[in-house]
């Protein structure tokens, strides 16, 4: 079935509402950057990943219109002498940067950045070591006090602090840094802070000793998202902690990225979005189904032309999807960053999936994921195919916006409800509707539609159980189910998993 011109025009319409929020003119300021890097201690344990880090994120900063200067295993007099001509080449409305890679330790509420020649553990105390290293909030101040317009520090440094050891005089916690205690005073522009790991972690410098990448865990993470056109910082960071958190995850290490905003103004991007936000008009891609055999039909739902958008509506989406047309891409992806269209699609389904994974708690965050990159898999499979690729946008952008309960993201159901089903009101689950029940259980026993859909799928699971990750699918899809809040969320969660264990039983 086509979208009605209507139908099109409020969905459109809607997301541009939305997108608009993100547009900013790009900045004439001034971009400067100092990178370090420290691996090489002489005292303490030393690190595999921190210079590559700082090498990587040197030329990533320049890509996106940084002048960068970079401090490779800096001693303390280094260090010093690499913040005093940094702080000195700033002026009064330029943008600051500092990322860090190394050891940090957390001493009386202050994170503090060590160099590479901080003394041994046994040979320091608690004062003595404060003196031997650089603490983070005052050098924001010391970036602040040029007149910079903005500060930004990325701190990839909350590994196990070396100095917490038993055998030492065990200083400061034993690992992960602090949520800054005091900040700096506020002004025009304000500073942003992003930590590798959340207060108190401890952030993986690889994720484990075959790990033949040469940035840390973090790091790599975050190099991916820098480029992306017009994707604003809070964005980028809450992108970045899903992502860190789920990688670490492979190796049973528990990592969840932290953030601290004070920034006022305009939006900061480190790769503002073209021309003001625009994008220009992309020819309308043929209309043509791709093989049966390559097609998701997740939900039974009919598929959904992409609709023809004027020039003016068109310049009022997103520039670009959600990740990076520069990088190597599949041929989905390359379909995608060739149609501006899809590439709404793309922003709009990224923003909705990273806000509702952040209100979630770890369990259903897992799940969510989980059925992620079911969805993922799926709309690889269109191939090039745009019609295809819509559909699997437009059915996913409805589920996850029925799992966030519609009110807060305001974003339309790009796609037709499903058709109505005709029901017999004795209609009965697959479970006793006896004892204990969960909200969710009540839900599904009070509402006979509900009722059959979970009869159907109890029927595709018990045939399909038995086919390799089924049975994993199903306890993270129960666990995605039950969060749901009403039934429409509900609903949505079966027709999703039903049209999963069909394409299973193919």
């Amino acid at each position: 079935m086509l979208l009605s011109a209507l139908r099109a025009g409020l969905a459109v319409a809607i997301a541009a509402g939305l997108i608009g929020l993100y547009v900013a003119e790009a900045s004439a300021q001034t971009r400067r950057a100092l990178v370090i890097g420290a691996d090489d201690y002489r005292n303490v344990a030393k690190l595999q990943k921190a210079v590559g880090d700082a090498r990587a994120m040197k030329a990533a900063l320049e890509k996106v219109g940084f002048s960068v200067d970079i401090l490779i295993n800096p001693d303390r007099a280094a260090f010093n002498s690499g913040i005093s001509e940094f702080t000195r080449k700033l002026g009064p409305g330029d943008i600051a940067l500092i990322h860090y890679s190394g050891h940090g330790v957390a001493l009386d509420g202050e994170n503090y950045l060590l160099p590479v020649d901080a003394p041994r553990p046994d040979r320091v105390d608690k004062e003595g070591l404060k003196l031997e290293s650089f603490a983070l909030m005052p050098l924001i101040e010391r970036v602040r006090a040029t007149g910079s317009n903005v500060q930004i520090a990325i701190v990839d440094a909350c590994r196990d602090n070396p100095y917490a050891q038993s055998g030492t005089r065990s200083v400061g916690r034993r690992g992960g840094l602090v949520e800054p205690s005091r900040r700096p005073v506020k002004g025009q522009g304000g500073f942003f802070i992003l930590f590798s790991a959340g207060f108190g972690q401890t952030a993986a410098d690889r994720l484990d000793d075959n790990d033949r990448e040469p940035t840390s865990v973090y790091t790599r993470t975050l190099l991916r998202k820098i480029a992306v056109e017009g994707k604003p910082i809070t964005d980028l960071a809450r992108e970045v902690r899903e992502d860190v958190e789920e990688l670490a995850a492979t190796v049973n290490h528990e990592q969840r990225p932290a953030y601290y905003d004070e920034l006022s103004g305009p939006l900061f991007y480190f790769a503002p979005p073209r021309s003001g936000g625009a994008v220009a008009l992309a020819p309308v891609q043929p209309q043509v189904q791709p093989p049966q055999s390559a097609t998701p039909r997740p939900a039974q739902q009919p598929a959904a032309a992409v609709p023809v958008l004027t020039p003016q509506q068109v310049a009022s989406l997103p520039a670009g999807p959600s990740f990076d047309c520069r990088a190597d891409t599949k041929p989905v992806e390359q379909a995608i960053c060739g149609d501006a269209a899809l590439s709404a699609r793309d922003r709009i389904l990224s923003q909705v999936y990273y806000r509702l994974a952040d209100r979630l708690p770890q369990t259903e965050r897992v799940a969510l994921r989980d059925q992620q990159r079911a969805w993922i898999g799926q709309r690889n499979g269109c191939g090039n195919a745009v019609p295809c690729i819509a559909q699997a946008y437009d059915q996913r952008i409805a589920q996850l916006q029925a799992m966030s309960g519609g009110a807060q993201q305001q974003i339309a159901t790009l796609t037709p409800p499903p058709p109505q089903r005709t029901v017999s009101p004795q209609v009965t689950p697959s479970f006793a509707c006896t004892g204990r029940l969960t909200q969710v259980e009540q839900a599904i026993c009070n509402d006979p539609a509900l009722a059959q859909r979970d009869r159907d799928l109890d029927a595709l699971y018990k045939a399909a159980r038995a086919r390799p990750g089924v049975a994993t699918g199903q306890r993270s899809w129960i666990r995605l189910r039950n969060a749901c809040a009403d039934t429409a969320c509900i609903a949505q969660a079966y027709d999703r998993r039903i049209g999963e264990l069909r394409a299973a039983l193919r």
